[in-house]
């Protein structure tokens, strides 16, 4: 199944020169264009300071969780293990599950919902493609965006839950002071 459906979206590669250059922009730099984004966010005033740095410590926990998995996990990546692939570029050999550009995409796209609804839900559309556009390049297997996926929104939903158990404590001590 995880090979069938690499096969399916892989197909998509090397099809067309401008396609394949979206590909690579969104499997590599639309994450970069996210962050961008929430700064601006936070300039005109849409999202609180605290917020993004809350949503960017999130989902570098989300990224970080997955470095500790690949650390113990080795998971070839599918140009080592397939013939017949399509290969849009090259990277780590075993550190394909899960995948931390979809963890840290989804864990920003959820951490963001909770503070602004419609960001949240562009966010969430670009953490698909990102994922997507990962397989479609060669570089991740099908399950290895899943546990991204589960893995960062998981992530963010519990760590968001904590933070707001935990906030009227915290800002009972602040008054406090």
């Amino acid at each position: 199944m995880n090979e069938t459906l690499f096969y399916f979206f892989n197909n998509f590669a090397l099809q067309n020169e401008i396609f394949d250059t979206l590909i690579i922009f969104v499997a590599d730099w639309l994450v970069w264009w996210l962050l961008i984004a929430l700064f601006f966010l936070a300039i005109y005033k849409k999202i609180a300071w605290k917020q993004v740095f809350h949503i960017i410590g999130v989902a570098l926990l989300a990224w970080l969780a997955t470095q500790i998995i690949k650390y113990f996990y080795f998971s070839p990546r599918p140009f080592l293990e397939l013939e017949n692939l399509k290969i849009l570029f090259t990277h780590g050999a075993n550190d394909s599950f899960p995948s931390g550009h979809t963890a840290f995409a989804f864990a920003l796209a959820t951490i963001t919902y909770f503070f602004n609804k419609k960001t949240g839900l562009i966010f969430f559309i670009c953490a698909l493609l990102i994922g997507l556009s990962r397989v479609v390049a060669g570089v991740h297997w099908p399950l290895d965006i899943l546990a991204g996926i589960l893995l960062g929104g998981a992530l963010a939903c519990f760590l968001s839950s904590a933070y707001r158990h935990h906030r009227p404590a915290l800002d009972e001590k602040r008054k406090n002071c």
